[in-house]
């Protein structure tokens, strides 16, 4: 009964559960009023607590601010704490009935579930010495706690932070004389941690020698408030050790009066020890530096200036070292100026980085000329950048005086004196090195020089070679370089030429300046000179394709007849650009199959039946159109791509074997030609073993026509192979029969079964000719006599085919029984088994078109041909030189022994002189007929500017009147031999 009136006073006091009425206060007495008020505006959330835990009174407006949302029993914030927490709660209000207040800190979760950190504070409410209630104060200390966290943690990096660095920081109250370190600082001095301690504690420590020093500099500071930065000694309060300590140091101050000292202390022992032991070291290294030969020195930075010299520098320069440290740029200036550009090249290589060894000359101090070889290398910081440059010199000028005198013996001709064949090849590597600039070089070789060792003797040649050399030394320019290669071949490389013009005006005037008569001793000889010419890059980019491109124009000048000279240039005539071109594309069209295989059928001429045929293979360049394997089979055997071309050959024949027998054909044996140096490389016969096997046909499909300069290749195992290959069943041609060098008892030794008349015999059959008939008759007997079959090439004519029947010629191969075709047109003629001789007709790709009056020259004239433009592209090429047969304002017919593509995409420029009138006009092909194997008319429409068309129509009305008078035309240059005459000599 009476914890229950008490009860009820308590709730007079609180009249309502809900919320605080502040203004209805129980006036019960003043001392509860007092009460009342405490918890109506206390700053904080107040809770009133009955005994038995009923929340008497709650601020809800405060209550659902800080956690969001309100609380009306003590439960309900169980969502908001942990259990351990709400035990904690549940245990303080069970202590505070008992007369025993509580305080402690808890966290919150806020209803959005961020934490909160509050004080929680009990307080009993008491009435005459009874527990009547309990007051719950809560604040909230969140930033508080927040704060000190973050304090703690930075208290904590800190401390990890001077650990790391080895630095201690401190402050020290002045007038206190208190000191207050970090966690550090008593490590670094060997001290136990403490909340401060006086000055004198560390400074007790400091190292006799250092004491003075440091205990005036704080003195100092305290009195005088000046900042210090001091680096000094102490014995480790620990250990005992020494240990260099580094102390700086600032002065605050307050009314003008120095009060506290912040500073910082770093432990500088292994850097000052690594200090110690350098300054040893590089006392030991200068003593030895200054007493060796070499000479040592290190630059702040390239070109900078000396931070050392040693003395030896001054033995090899012949200056004292101290000029040296005066001036940087003296020893650059003793330095030869024939090295300069070398040297200045590795500043370049220095200042990417990288150490360099050079070796060069200079004149020395007292005047003597010295070598020097100089190791120099850089040291580079982390950005990558030279920070300083260190160097090693050593006097090699005696070593340097032998090595040239081997040097010249090792790379001079000892009778000439000129650089021989090593230097040579030395001297072109190094400007193939320099890729951006351009030379030349001369392969020149004296005509028929053996005449004069077999008729004179070698000690006259000797003598003449001689004074030959010396005549090329003065036709050498300045900047050139003259070498002998062999016996009679010599070498000359220009540079900083400004025209090919130029190139062969020089030869011109040294193949002149040969001719002029010699004397050597009482004989006075007559000598002349060819030469080849090649340019660097355009024509090679080493010397092993230089020399080989320079030898191949040497050649093809002494085919031209000697005493001249010939560039190995693709530019110089369109014949010599299509050869580059197609050299250029061969590997690419053998990857890209750009190759198409074309049949000529071989007919039994008495009945006509197809007993077989040739594979013949052509290139379907996508620029120069269908090329016949006359014009890319020797570059082929050149670049070394002939094995692969025929490998394929032998592939697509063997496909195509099969193709056919599964067609349900008639297979008849194709005959494939394999060159010579096909049998000399191993694998031929497994190869065709393989193929026979894997396109299941009868190897007796197969013939292998060869040359017979084939049985002279390495006989042995030539011969070896073929034998191989007739095991397996593949049948041997000799082609060309009659034009090679084979003997008639190599042939009754090997025996092949087939013998193929060259078609050179054949085209001169006529009834004025026996010589040929019996060459002819001659070989088909022979053939008979020794079991073998004989085929004849190239018939063409009626009159030669009758002739070869009377004489019992097995096969016939020829036009006037078919052209080579293509694979689907032989499938047709396959099919049919026979052919009929018909008269060969002129190929004709497309008819002329007479838009205009076209003259025609009684005589073709000379002109020029060369190509500009190629698929919208310029091209620089040189002339080749045609014929013109006649000309109108549309067009001209020209005669050129060139197979050229009949394609709007290749555009010509056409240069010819009439009646003293130069024309250069451009054109393209609009069609061709084949005469003969090397002889091609070609249709050209012109394209003329209106003043060009003017003057060509007055030259023709000019040309129709000469015709008309039967006058001779003249200021022309008319070509009075046959085309193919003239055409042949122009490409000799």
């Amino acid at each position: 009964m009476e914890n229950t009136n008490k009860l009820n006073k308590l709730k007079s006091i609180f009249s309502k559960k809900e919320i605080f009425q502040p203004n209805q206060f129980s006036t019960q007495n003043d001392l509860l009023n007092y009460y009342a008020s405490l918890a109506f505006y206390h700053p904080d959330i107040i809770i009133v607590f009955s005994r038995d835990g009923e929340m008497i009174a709650v601020d809800h407006a405060k209550i659902q601010m800080l956690i969001g949302k309100s609380i009306y029993e003590l439960k309900d914030i169980n969502g908001h704490i942990s259990k351990t927490t709400y035990k904690t709660l549940k245990s303080a209000f069970t202590k505070t009935l008992k007369g025993q207040p509580e305080k402690f800190e808890i966290e919150v979760k806020h209803l959005d579930q961020h934490s909160l950190f509050l004080v929680i504070t009990f307080i009993p409410i008491k009435n005459e010495g009874n527990v009547e209630g309990v007051y719950l104060i809560v604040s909230n200390v969140t930033e508080k706690v927040t704060l000190r966290k973050e304090l703690l943690l930075r208290e904590k990096h800190l401390n990890n932070a001077q650990k790391v660095a080895q630095i201690g920081s401190w402050e020290y109250q002045i007038k206190e004389d208190k000191l207050y370190c970090s966690d550090y600082f008593y490590h670094l001095y060997g001290l136990d941690k403490q909340e401060f301690m006086g000055i004198n504690t560390p400074l007790e420590l400091v190292h006799p020698d250092d004491y003075d020093f440091v205990k005036k500099t704080i003195e100092e500071a305290i009195r005088n408030g000046k900042n210090f930065y001091i680096h000094f000694r102490i014995y480790h309060g620990k250990n005992q050790s020494i240990r260099f300590l580094k102390v700086h140091a600032e002065v605050y101050f307050e009314d003008g009066k120095p009060v506290k000292i912040i500073g910082i202390t770093r432990d500088v022992s292994y850097q000052t020890q690594l200090e110690n032991q350098l300054i040893e070291q590089n006392d030991n290294y200068e003593y030895i530096f200054d007493n060796l030969t070499s000479g040592i020195w290190m630059r702040e930075s390239i070109g900078g200036e000396f931070i050392f010299a040693s003395k030896g520098l001054e033995e090899i320069l012949d200056i004292p070292v101290s000029r040296l440290y005066e001036n940087s740029e003296i020893w650059f200036d003793l330095i030869h100026p024939n090295y300069h550009e070398v040297l200045e090249n590795s500043m370049s290589l220095i200042s990417e980085g990288k150490s360099i060894q050079t070796i060069y000359r200079l004149i020395s101090g007292k005047g003597k000329s010295k070598w020097l070889l100089e190791q120099v290398v850089p040291r580079i910081n982390e950005q990558a950048q030279v920070t300083n440059v260190f160097g090693l010199v050593i006097d090699i000028t005696h070593e340097m005086e032998i090595e040239e005198k081997l040097h010249y013996l090792s790379n001079h001709d000892s009778l000439t004196g000129l650089p021989n064949q090593r230097d040579l090849y030395e001297r072109i590597d190094m400007l193939c090195l320099k890729k951006e600039e351009p030379f030349v070089i001369f392969y020149m070789d004296i005509d028929r020089f053996n005449v004069i060792n077999d008729s004179l003797g070698y000690s006259i040649g000797d003598e003449a070679l001689k004074a030959i050399a010396k005549r090329f030394e003065t036709l050498t320019p300045q900047d050139g370089y003259l070498a002998r290669l062999s016996n009679n071949n010599f070498i000359m490389i220009l540079k900083n030429y400004q025209t090919k013009r130029d190139i062969y005006k020089l030869a011109e005037k040294i193949i002149h300046t040969t001719k002029t008569p010699l004397m050597v001793q009482e004989y006075e000889l007559h000598v002349s000179t060819s030469i080849g010419i090649t340019f660097f890059p355009e024509e090679g980019i080493n010397k092993k394709t230089l020399l080989e491109n320079a030898h191949s124009a040497l050649i093809q000048a002494k085919k031209q007849g000697k005493s001249t000279y010939q560039s190995s240039s693709y530019l110089t005539d369109i014949s010599s650009y299509k050869k580059y071109v197609l050299d250029r594309d061969m590997q690419k069209a053998i990857a890209n199959e750009e190759f198409e295989l074309y049949f000529q059928p071989q007919v039994e001429p008495v009945r006509g039946q197809i007993c077989g045929a040739e594979a013949l293979i052509r290139w379907n360049h996508k620029e120069w159109g269908l090329i016949a394997p006359g014009e890319f089979i020797p570059l082929a055997e050149e670049n070394h791509l002939i094995n692969s071309i025929t490998d394929w050959v032998i592939v697509k024949v063997c496909a195509y074997l099969k193709e056919w027998k599964e067609e349900g054909f008639t297979l008849q044996p194709i005959s494939i030609n394999v060159p010579p140096i096909r049998f000399i490389k191993k694998g031929l016969l497994d190869f065709v073993k393989y193929q026979v096997e894997l396109y299941d046909i009868p190897a007796s499909l197969l013939e292998f026509e060869i040359t017979e300069s084939t049985l002279l290749k390495s006989e042995k195992n030539v011969l070896s192979t073929i034998e191989g290959l007739k095991e397996l069943g593949v049948k041997i041609a000799i082609d060309d029969f009659g034009t090679g060098y084979a003997s008639l008892d190599s042939l009754r030794n090997f025996k092949p079964d087939t013998i193929k008349i060259d078609r050179v015999f054949i085209k001169n059959i006529s009834e004025d000719n026996p010589l040929e008939k019996g060459i002819i008759s001659s070989t088909l007997f022979l053939g008979k006599s020794l079991g073998m079959k004989v085929v004849a090439e190239g018939v063409e004519e009626h009159q030669q085919l009758n002739f070869l029947k009377q004489n019992e010629c097995d096969v016939v191969q020829g036009y006037i029984y078919s052209k080579p075709v293509r694979v689907d047109t032989f499938k047709k003629l396959l099919s049919t088994g026979y052919l009929k001789a018909e008269k060969r007709r002129k190929q004709v790709v497309f008819d002329e078109r007479r838009k205009y009056y076209r003259y025609q020259f009684p005589f073709p004239i000379a002109g020029e041909m060369t190509i500009i433009e190629m698929n919208g592209n310029k091209v620089n090429v040189g002339s080749t030189p045609i014929l013109i047969e006649n000309i109108s304002l549309g067009g001209l017919k020209i005669v050129s022994s060139l197979k050229l593509p009949v394609i709007s995409t290749m555009k010509f420029n056409f240069r010819f002189q009439i009646l003293n009138e130069q024309f250069d006009t451009a054109g393209i092909i609009k069609w061709y007929e084949e005469d003969s194997l090397d002889i091609f008319y070609y249709g050209i429409s012109m394209e003329l500017n209106r003043i060009t068309e003017d003057r060509l129509a007055s030259v023709i009305n000019k040309l129709s009147a000469f015709h008309k008078k039967n006058e001779k035309i003249p200021d022309t240059n008319f070509i009075y031999e046959d085309a193919h005459t003239y055409l042949r000599k122009k490409f000799l």
